[in-house]
């Protein structure tokens, strides 16, 4: 049977969705779309996902023929709840007002998870295993315009719905050690070239799979995949306030470990210079959110400025101890580079093997 949504109401949804991506081309619609999300409503009230029912937490922009014309179109905050349940496939991310209809499309929707593993995290034998798997916005459209419309309904600063060509969108998936069936749980996704430097785009762990340090996992790989592909960044600013507990403990997590392992902090009955420079360098975290993140920690103090231009921190091994016990963080390495597809991202590398092979031929 064919991947994908080939019921009559899900056809439709899927033309919906090409006359939409026709509208949203244009970067000053959506962003019109993301100001107007500040002051609308919820207009979907719970998503049935699979076996599992969960609240919605900010407006959609599912097609008028779901959520209806008023809640696109009308001014204010919109009339509220006008579809009390969602249905959504977890395979593939078509949805519908229609329990009979979904269950139709479900019993019959045999989409695999698309895209390439590009990470392995655990043994899928041992009690579950996780996955990471890269789908380019441009070959996979409308599985990636299915995922972004279900996601924006938990992320408030999330305006790319339709015209997602210009990403690659990376997928968590956890696979059944009982069934081996697989579910994606989450994403995060990345402009295939950003100006910035940006690692990552957007973050999402689906509602029911929250605060199990999988968003941590996600954030891991992005900076995995970044320092592979030789570029500092961090994620796209600003940060919503829900992004930034996450990465404020995933950035101290990582700075925190790093301290507590290097010996120059040893110096001076624990509590040794070192330039944040080099932190950054060390965790590939980016200079500023390694200097914001350890003044939040409050375990360090300014040391004034090293050789050129490097500022320099004296840190308190103590207090950083003290603060890793009241987070509640643990210390281990979150992602294992042994689980990337071989040569996975290394392009620089790659290519400057290929120019000392050339030159050791030419030498012989």
């Amino acid at each position: 049977m064919p991947n994908g949504v080939d019921n009559t109401t899900n056809h439709k949804n899927v033309e919906n969705l090409k006359e939409n991506a026709k509208e949203g081309r244009d970067g000053k619609k959506e962003k019109e779309k993301d100001d107007r999300d500040k002051d609308l409503e919820r207009n979907i009230d719970s998503v049935i996902f699979g076996d599992v029912t969960f609240k919605a937490w900010y407006p959609s922009w599912y097609p008028k023929e779901i959520i209806g014309e008023k809640a696109l179109s009308c001014e204010g905050k919109g009339p509220g709840i006008t579809v009390k349940e969602l249905y959504i496939c977890r395979r593939c991310f078509g949805y519908s007002k229609a329990l009979v209809e979904w269950v139709r499309h479900c019993r019959c929707c045999e989409r695999e998870v698309p895209g390439t593993k590009v990470y392995s995290h655990g043994a899928e034998g041992e009690g579950g295993g996780w996955s990471v798997w890269e789908v380019d916005g441009g070959v996979e459209t409308l599985f990636c315009q299915s995922l972004s419309l279900f996601a924006k309904l938990f992320l408030d600063n999330k305006s790319v719905f339709f015209d997602v060509s210009g990403f690659n969108y990376f997928l968590l998936v956890h696979t059944s050690p009982r069934t081996l069936e697989t579910q994606i749980i989450g994403f995060f996704s990345k402009e295939k070239m950003s100006w910035d430097n940006n690692n990552l785009a957007c973050i999402l762990i689906f509602p029911p799979w929250q605060r199990k340090g999988l968003g941590a996992l996600l954030m891991g790989v992005s900076y995995a995949i970044a320092k592979r592909e030789g570029i500092m960044g961090g994620p796209e600013k600003p940060i919503s306030d829900l992004g930034k507990k996450g990465y404020k403990r995933y950035w101290g997590a990582e700075i925190a470990r790093w301290l507590l392992g290097v010996r120059d902090t040893d110096r001076k009955k624990g509590k040794g210079m070192v330039g944040v420079e080099r932190i950054s360098k060390e965790t590939w975290i980016a200079p500023d959110d390694c200097l914001s993140v350890l003044r939040e920690m409050g375990v360090v103090e300014k040391a004034g400025r090293g050789k050129g231009t490097v500022e320099r921190v004296r840190v308190d091994k103590q207090r950083v101890r003290e603060w890793v016990a009241k987070e509640k963080l643990g210390l281990e390495r979150v992602v294992h580079e042994e689980g990337f597809l071989e040569g996975y991202a290394l392009k620089e590398v790659e290519a400057e093997e290929e120019e000392e092979d050339e030159e050791e031929v030419d030498e012989e």
